[in-house]
């Protein structure tokens, strides 16, 4: 077997504000290193936690895991932050946008927060393809044969159980009061661009701060376009943390 480096949740001292920033789903908290790195620099605090079956080698343990947990796994955060900080921000890149923006619904301590090319609002994806394709990767790293048959319900039967946990959250966007960042890849070939466009449409009662990132896929926060979304979220955290 080729050796595996697990990703680890990281952390760095900051000082009066300190923010949560959540992963992909099948990602880890490596999406959000270089987000995490600038933040830091900017003088923040940072906590990048690894929700519950990622990070390993075998993709059966994100299948085994349940949105129920990745939201325990998020107000775990939340509040480890909390007993650091007087004010905590969050972020989320794509399954993660969706565990930020319930606990900007959800969580008084979270006063400002935003989502990077994330599925909250129901639409077209690309999901399936892309979670076969990183179970090879791995079964091929572990020196196992592909499974893809037998995963692909599993995995189709688990996207089902996110989108029923991200019902409600879609249906309370209008009670989102709280400064609202998002990002959104404009080339995106995981999660149809559209949805961030009717998000933005639906939080009627909450800043938004809108940014569009053209020609980019779906990772916005390792791509060619990290740099301008670091300066724009540090730009957002600047002005709209008040």
């Amino acid at each position: 077997m080729r050796v595996f480096r697990q990703p680890q949740s990281f952390e760095e001292a900051g000082a009066d504000v300190g923010i949560v920033l959540l992963h992909a789903y099948t990602g880890s908290p490596n999406d959000m290193r270089l987000l995490g790195a600038a933040l830091a620099r900017a003088g923040y605090g940072v906590y990048a936690p690894k929700f519950t079956g990622h990070g390993t080698i075998d993709p059966q343990q994100v299948l085994a895991a349940t949105p129920a947990q990745w939201w325990a796994d998020t107000q775990a955060a939340v509040a480890h932050m909390a007993a650091q900080y007087p004010r905590v921000a969050i972020f989320g890149l794509s399954l993660g946008g969706m565990f930020a923006m319930k606990a900007l619904q959800e969580l008084p301590a979270v006063a400002l927060g935003g989502v990077l090319s994330s599925p909250i609002v129901a639409g077209k994806q690309n999901i399936v393809p892309n979670f076969l394709k990183y179970n090879r990767y791995m079964r091929r790293l572990a020196e196992l044969p592909d499974n893809s048959e037998r995963v692909k319900p599993q995995v189709q039967a688990q996207l089902a159980e996110i989108a029923l946990f991200a019902k409600p959250v879609a249906a309370a966007l209008a009670t989102v009061k709280k400064p609202v960042f998002i990002g959104q890849a404009g080339a995106d070939q995981m999660i149809d661009p559209n949805r961030a466009v009717a998000l933005r449409k639906q939080l009627v009662n909450a800043s938004v701060s809108w940014h569009w990132y053209a020609g980019v896929d779906h990772v916005i926060t390792v791509n060619a376009a990290h740099h301008q979304l670091e300066t724009d979220i540090i730009e957002f955290m600047k002005t709209r943390d008040k």
